[in-house]
């Protein structure tokens, strides 16, 4: 039997469970109403925060729109919409691309899990893209050379800057049945960046070729001397520093280049070659095994060559030769060469003490025009290191 006391005691903890038990429920559906209520949206691009604010676009650029929800919980969904898509439009996930001059209002809306949605949005101004002017090149000045070599006369044009100073130079020799001509924009760019540039027609070197001399008559070796009295020629130049005079040589006048730079190695500053042939008297020895078989012209390419081409390299081997020149060498040749295969450069890197190779996938004997612009700036790069 229980008290008087007892009996106030159980009812009063009656009526605190009878209390809990009522208001638990609704306490617990209050929060969870509060959770799913969107309490704030603010947009964000990057680390810059534009929620009802203005961001500058440049035309074809592309941005995210990032969404910031409070509390996370009570995101449903986000939907995005352009007020004017001629402008700017954007994806079911926020991205923003800018089309044309203009602003547009991207607006933004957050649907909550409670089913109520709150809108917010950012303007995006697309601006048209800035085209920076591309400077004027600097003037040359061009001008004939004609320069003796024993009883021949050797031609070649001069491209230098027009501002008068001290320049390093360049001389540039051509391949087989080519001319100065080959190398116009090589020469201008290379006067344009601040050096003396040469470009020579070999004596008997080509059919078009504006040096004395008959085409009969002209030997690897009478090129290399060719090459020698230009250099000797181009440092008496008062605008020239005699002490940094690069060789430039295209397939057979790169074999060219590389004898004459072996022969004057301590005044040579750099050598550069494109596609050098150094496997000529390898092929001719093929095809020529025996020197008394030789016919006294053969006609090769558009060129008649007398039996001296022939017989004068017969039993000269160049790798033997190239490698006495020690300074920096660069060889660019494309993998795709049919008439000097790329084993030949890479047997002529092997030769060299200091010799950087580039290779072009996609080039052949002769670079494309875009092969020949990344040439001439790999040249220029290079002629600047030293």
């Amino acid at each position: 039997m229980l008290t008087k006391n007892q009996k106030k005691h159980l009812l009063a903890v009656l009526l605190i469970l009878s209390s809990i038990l009522i208001t638990a429920p609704g306490t617990s559906s209050v929060s969870d109403a509060a959770a799913r209520k969107i309490s704030s949206v603010s947009l964000k691009i990057g680390k810059k925060t534009v929620t009802k604010k203005t961001y500058s676009l440049t035309k074809g650029k592309r941005v995210t729109i990032k969404v910031k929800v409070s509390p996370k919980s009570s995101k449903k969904s986000v939907r995005f919409k352009s007020k004017n898509k001629k402008i700017a439009v954007v994806s079911k996930k926020g991205v923003v691309t800018a089309k044309k001059k203009g602003t547009a209002k991207i607006s933004v809306t957050v649907k909550g899990k409670n089913k109520k949605s709150t809108q917010t949005w950012v303007k995006i101004k697309v601006n048209e893209k800035k085209t920076v002017p591309m400077p004027e090149p600097a003037p040359v000045k061009v001008s004939e050379i004609k320069v003796p070599d024993g009883s021949s006369t050797v031609y070649g044009k001069l491209y230098t800057p027009e501002k008068e100073g001290i320049y390093p130079a360049i001389i540039m020799c051509h391949g087989y049945n080519g001319t100065n001509a080959d190398f116009v924009n090589e020469c201008r760019y290379f006067a344009q960046n601040g050096y003396v540039a040469c470009a020579i027609d070999f004596c008997g070197g080509s059919t078009r070729s504006k040096s004395s001399g008959k085409t009969t008559d002209m030997t690897i070796f009478t090129e290399k001397s060719n090459l020698l009295a230009v250099f000797n020629h181009i440092k008496t130049l008062s605008n020239v520093n005699k002490e940094r005079i690069f060789l430039h040589g295209g397939s057979q006048g790169g074999l060219v280049s590389a004898l004459a730079a072996a022969e004057a190695a301590d005044e040579v500053k750099g050598l550069i070659l494109y596609f050098p042939a150094f496997n000529i008297p390898d092929n001719w020895r093929h095809n020529y095994p025996d020197v008394n078989k030789i016919p006294a012209k053969v006609d090769f390419w558009g060129l008649t060559l007398g039996k001296a081409f022939f017989t004068s390299m017969h039993d000269f081997y160049p790798f033997d030769h190239i490698g006495k020149f020690t300074k920096n060498v660069l060889i660019l040749h494309g993998k795709k060469d049919a008439i000097v295969p790329y084993s030949i450069a890479e047997k002529a890197k092997a030769a060299y003490q200091n010799c950087r190779l580039i290779s072009y996938a996609n080039e052949g004997h002769g670079f494309t025009p875009s092969g020949a612009i990344k040439a001439r700036k790999e040249t220029l790069n290079f002629m600047q290191k030293q």
